[in-house]
């Protein structure tokens, strides 16, 4: 297994030293064929790090598809890499092909993570080669579709729930095709990549360029923004959860949000956003739901959904789940 000590791969062993990542942790690799997730096998394997190569064959484009998974089989057969593949079909999902794509796909990587931990006895990481480029996709995606502001803090390096790690977040989509070529790994190029009826596309072909080219560096300023929020988002949520403590009671599956408390909280707004999304109710709601709130609202006033109903009560806000009625 070779040891490369080029520029990629020093920031490559630098980063699972910092995150606690060993040579006694497999690391299993999700490679497309692409030039991201390529340059990130081809990188973990010259820092002679142990790995296990996942690809999902969606077949969504014929023999593109089939070339796509002899390209990466044969990457792995000629560096010993061992090697699986799912072959699947992808269902009509309300969430769209490319959810519905991901859902799939990290169901099937957790199933293989787990036979590899009962294998190896030991911590196994789940690799994906999402870069600066995505993330800054991701952020003007949540700018433009997320009433959240905590969502501004883009993709995590690591998490640590299910021990998914993203070690390319510092390096932008150009630097990766950079290596792609230096090393002489030919990826292979999805045309589906190119369609503008996906807005993740008309970003990453249009908008971005268009940023690059207004100020340079835009996108992996936009990504180290998302970096520097991360910390800032934890602190936030936690201050969000207490204001909610400060504010309301729980009494079996009813909360009641006490008035007089809640109007005094700077996050209080937050702490609304919190309890809606807590009873499956849409962001959108919410300003429906402040309006009981007010000063002057009677008692009985309500807002309801198909999850909850809500009464105002005196100075306190009831949130009552929905029954389903028997059937008859």
């Amino acid at each position: 297994m070779p040891n490369d000590r080029s520029g990629i791969t020093q920031r490559m062993t630098a980063w699972l030293n910092h995150h606690g990542i060993t040579k006694k942790n497999t690391i299993l690799v999700g490679v497309s064929g692409g030039t991201d997730s390529m340059v990130l096998a081809e990188c973990l394997y010259r820092c002679g790090h142990p790995i296990e190569v996942a690809h999902v064959n969606y077949q969504l484009r014929g023999s593109e598809s089939d070339g796509d998974a002899d390209h990466v089989k044969s990457w792995c057969a000629s560096r010993e890499v061992m090697w699986h593949e799912h072959l699947t079909k992808i269902n009509e999902s309300p969430d769209g092909i490319q959810a519905e794509a991901r859902r799939i796909r990290y169901h099937w990587f957790a199933e293989i993570q787990g036979q590899l931990k009962d294998r190896t006895e030991s911590r196994v990481y789940i690799a994906t080669a999402h870069h600066s480029d995505d993330q800054a996709e991701t952020v003007l995606l949540h700018l433009l579709r997320s009433s959240d502001p905590l969502a501004q803090s883009g993709i995590r390096p690591m998490s640590e729930d299910n021990s998914l790690i993203r070690p390319f977040l510092d390096e932008s989509r150009a630097e990766l095709e950079e290596w792609a070529s230096l090393w002489k790994l030919q990826p292979r190029q999805d045309s589906s990549n190119k369609k503008a009826d996906y807005l993740r596309n008309r970003l990453r072909n249009e908008v971005l360029p268009l940023l690059e080219k207004l100020r340079p560096g835009s996108a992996r300023h936009i990504a180290r923004t998302a970096a520097r929020l991360q910390p800032l988002t934890a602190e936030m949520q936690r201050a969000v959860r207490e204001t909610v403590t400060r504010c309301s009671e729980k009494n079996g599956d009813h909360w009641r949000l006490n008035l007089g408390p809640w109007r005094a909280e700077p996050l209080r707004m937050e702490a609304l956003h919190w309890l809606a999304s807590h009873h499956h109710v849409s962001s959108k709601a919410v300003q429906e739901i402040a309006a009981l709130t007010a000063t002057g609202i009677e008692s009985g006033a309500q807002f309801t959904s198909n999850t909850i109903t809500i009464t105002r009560k005196k100075q306190a806000l009831i949130w009552a789940p929905q029954r389903n009625e028997p059937n008859s």
